[in-house]
């Protein structure tokens, strides 16, 4: 019997080529050094904004020709990315504390002290009260704050801060008066009294409600 030839041809074979080692590496921190800078960029956190830096910065001195050529950006851009998103939130806080500064005004006609010379107010508490209206909804209102502060500035604040729905009502007795949904009693007590991020007021002049 004739044997079958083998019909094979060793010139068509396709030669195994390995992958290289270090692309998925490569990939990876690519892949972190420009998602770590837009993360501390939108969470405002410095924390990953420093780490981003320090990451973006070693992978940028520790860049081989070969990476250079692979990569699809370079990676000194990760280092300004990086930059730009601790910049920017050091800006946002910067506008944030200038926010609360802008509420604090000077009053032209408040009485000064005789002896230091300091300006001061008539002795008026301010009221934090809580309504009950449809059902379990409730309201706070706020009555009495100094005409030295802007209320309207002061509601945005309020908002943006405890994120809650909020308004301000005239009223021929009271005056302005200031109405939030739910209970935001203690919130809006620790906001008038805050050194830092708040109104400062002395927590003597604040009596807060109940039912």
């Amino acid at each position: 019997m004739a044997s079958k030839k083998d019909m094979r041809r060793i010139d068509l074979a396709i030669p195994y080529i390995e992958p290289p080692k270090d692309k998925n590496e490569a990939d990876m921190s690519g892949a972190m050094s420009s998602t770590m800078p837009m993360a501390a960029m939108f969470t405002r956190n410095r924390m990953i904004g420093w780490v981003s830096f320090v990451f973006s910065l070693q992978s940028w001195l520790g860049e081989t020709p070969e990476q250079k050529k692979s990569a699809a950006t370079p990676a000194y851009m990760s280092v300004l990315m990086s930059l730009m998103a601790l910049v920017v939130g050091r800006l946002r806080r910067k506008a944030e504390f200038m926010s609360i500064e802008n509420l604090k005004t000077f009053d032209p006609f408040a009485e000064a002290d005789e002896d230091t010379g300091e300006t001061k107010q008539s002795q008026n508490y301010i009221h934090i009260r809580i309504q009950q209206r449809n059902g379990r909804k409730t309201l706070t209102t706020v009555q009495g704050l100094p005409k030295k502060f802007d209320q309207k500035k002061i509601l945005k604040v309020i908002k943006k801060k405890f994120a809650c729905n909020g308004t301000i009502v005239n009223d021929t007795e009271m005056g302005e008066v200031i109405q939030l949904q739910g209970d935001q009693r203690k919130d809006v007590q620790e906001f008038l009294t805050d050194k830092k991020e708040g109104l400062e007021l002395d927590a003597k002049t604040i009596k807060v409600h109940g039912f």
